[in-house]
């Protein structure tokens, strides 16, 4: 944490830094949701997985890439020309380790990521856990959750749709873009605002 305070601090007085802040502190604050919800339940990943991130490449949102980014370039300093054109050529995502089953920046993964078999929907009959369908070992999975079976929960039911809300009422536009494409984008305005600062201009303020 110390070093990603460090790293954010680069970028004080900047829009960069008020946003990536903003988007920081809020997965920051969800994570017991998630925490809560599948301890009360029994309801957890097998140890060696990534099914599901083996299997499609998020949309995310500008904020959410502006997070990886940071994390990918300030924090891990990590060459990211992998990333271009990854997205034609490939169907998992690019920040998977392979050969762990790991997310490697798993403490900025997108709210998708998040909120994945870690949350409820919400259905016309009420509120609804499906489980996982990729898991290789469903046996140690809760495979679903009905209405009352979550009506009866002694900790908050975190619902899907929310937290991608919350995430859009955050910026100005909610559109998504594929996460290799949407991590470019931010990771050039990281490397502007650098440029700008270490030149003793003006950086872009927030606003």
């Amino acid at each position: 944490m110390n070093g990603i305070i460090k790293e954010l601090d680069r970028y004080r007085g900047t829009s960069v830094h008020d946003e990536l802040s903003a988007i920081l502190e809020y997965y920051h604050s969800i994570e017991h949701d998630f925490d809560d919800f599948c301890s009360s339940f029994g309801i957890r990943c097998p140890g060696v997985c990534g099914r599901c991130c083996e299997r499609f490449i998020p949309d995310i949102t500008r904020l959410e890439a502006l997070a990886l980014a940071f994390t990918l370039v300030d924090v891990q300093k990590r060459d990211i020309s992998f990333l271009h054109g990854w997205s034609t050529e490939h169907d998992c995502c690019p920040l998977y380790n392979m050969d762990t089953h790991r997310c490697t920046v798993y403490g900025a993964r997108p709210v998708i990521c998040r909120v994945f078999c870690s949350s409820a929907s919400r259905t016309k009959e009420g509120l609804s856990f499906r489980g996982c369908r990729l898991s290789t070992e469903p046996e140690g999975m809760v495979k679903s959750l009905d209405a009352a079976a979550l009506s009866r929960s002694t900790v908050r039911v975190p619902v899907m749709g929310d937290y991608g809300e919350a995430v859009d009422q955050m910026q100005a536009s909610s559109s998504r873009r594929l996460l290799d494409e949407a991590v470019l984008d931010e990771a050039s305005r990281l490397y502007l605002v650098k440029s700008i600062l270490e030149s003793d201009q003006e950086p872009p303020r927030a606003g």
